[in-house]
């Protein structure tokens, strides 16, 4: 029993075993209380030198407390409450309405950058609509002749060029790569090295792009700008699920909208102060590291989760994780089996529009 395990004992000793905190909510106690914004940090007062040590013990116990979900506690009559998912999403709405999206001028271009790394496994299609599904379908991946399961990690890179005027010529280039094959029967699948420019007017339909409303920005102006009315607007998009299914739902609406590189900095704060009241998302233990910065991650139900910078609070990208997947050398079982980001900046051209 460490020192916060014991401080909590001591103000709620009927909370038993369930306050003992392990490594990796100490983990997660430093991230909260390394954020700027941390709800702690507002809550402590101002105290004499004398009581400086009982003030940080006292505070070190409320962001445990928050951290391990026991949300609600009275000291000295200022009551504690609150959900540190909650704090993540409202610090990002926030910091997205006081940081401005990029300006582009005439002749610039929009550049949204996304990058995913994941696991996959074959996809085994057929022809014939009477065929029985492969064997390994819904038993995990299929096994290759060196006993190991075919699957491989992948890098997908996407930049979409936006010209100032959406009417104009938009670019796009795609390139992915195999990074690891755990079978060598993995090399006989397709979907390793693969690279595609392409170009579509104002976004339009071609072979190689669907029109998305997620890249459209009058569908982004007709949608509300209260939280609870823009969630909901965007929830009736989504597939119908079963109420204990609404996390799939939330994923389903949030995500295409945060990862477009194109929803205004209002819509997305009104997002993220809609989640901030949803009881599914939740702050994941521990630190997640993304191209060496700490981010910290909310989690919406069972796999996907949302991610944070640690430091600016920004949303960066999201992840998923599969604790059925096959045991990899390296990876886990609990380690993401995707993560994406994106990165948006201006630029002053696009490859071949001179």
């Amino acid at each position: 029993m460490n020192a916060i395990t014991r401080t909590l004992a001591e103000l709620d000793p009927q909370a038993g075993a369930s306050t003992e905190i392990t490594a990796q909510d100490e983990d997660l106690l430093r991230a909260i209380m390394a954020t700027p914004h941390s709800p702690v940090i507002e809550l402590v007062e101002m105290t004499p030198r004398r009581h400086l040590r009982r003030t940080l013990i006292v505070a070190g116990a409320v962001a445990a407390t928050v951290a391990l979900g026991l949300t609600r506690i009275d000291l000295g009559g200022h009551e504690v409450g609150g959900s540190p998912a909650a704090a993540v999403l409202e610090r990002a709405a926030d910091v997205t309405i006081t940081t401005s999206d990029p300006v582009v001028g005439p002749g610039q271009y929009l550049r949204i950058t996304t990058i995913e790394k994941g696991w996959g496994q074959p996809e085994i299609v057929t022809s014939d609509p009477d065929a029985p599904p492969p064997e390994h379908i819904g038993e995990g991946p299929p096994i290759g002749s060196d006993g190991k399961p075919i699957v491989f990690q992948t890098l997908r890179t996407q930049h979409m060029w936006v010209p100032y005027d959406r009417a104009g010529t938009w670019v796009f280039d795609e390139e992915s790569h195999r990074l690891r094959n755990i079978s060598v029967d993995g090399e006989k699948y397709a979907g390793g090295e693969d690279h595609h420019v392409w170009t579509s007017k104002g976004g339009a339909s071609t072979n190689w792009h669907s029109y998305s409303k997620y890249q459209d920005a009058s569908w982004y102006a007709s949608l509300p700008r209260d939280p609870a009315r823009l969630l909901d607007t965007l929830l009736k998009d989504a597939h119908s699920y079963d109420p204990v299914e609404h996390y799939a739902a939330l994923d389903e609406a949030v995500t295409p909208v945060l990862t477009s590189g194109f929803a205004p900095a209002d819509i997305r704060a009104a997002l993220f102060r809609a989640l901030a009241k949803e009881p599914q998302v939740r702050i994941v233990g521990g630190v997640t590291h993304v191209d060496g910065k700490a981010a910290i991650a909310l989690r919406m139900g069972y796999a996907q989760e949302l991610l944070f910078d640690q430091e600016t609070g920004q949303y960066i990208g999201h992840q998923s994780r599969n604790p059925g997947f096959p045991v990899i050398p390296g990876v886990a079982a609990d380690d993401p089996t995707s993560i994406t980001t994106v990165t948006i900046d201006v630029v002053d051209a696009a490859p071949g529009q001179d």
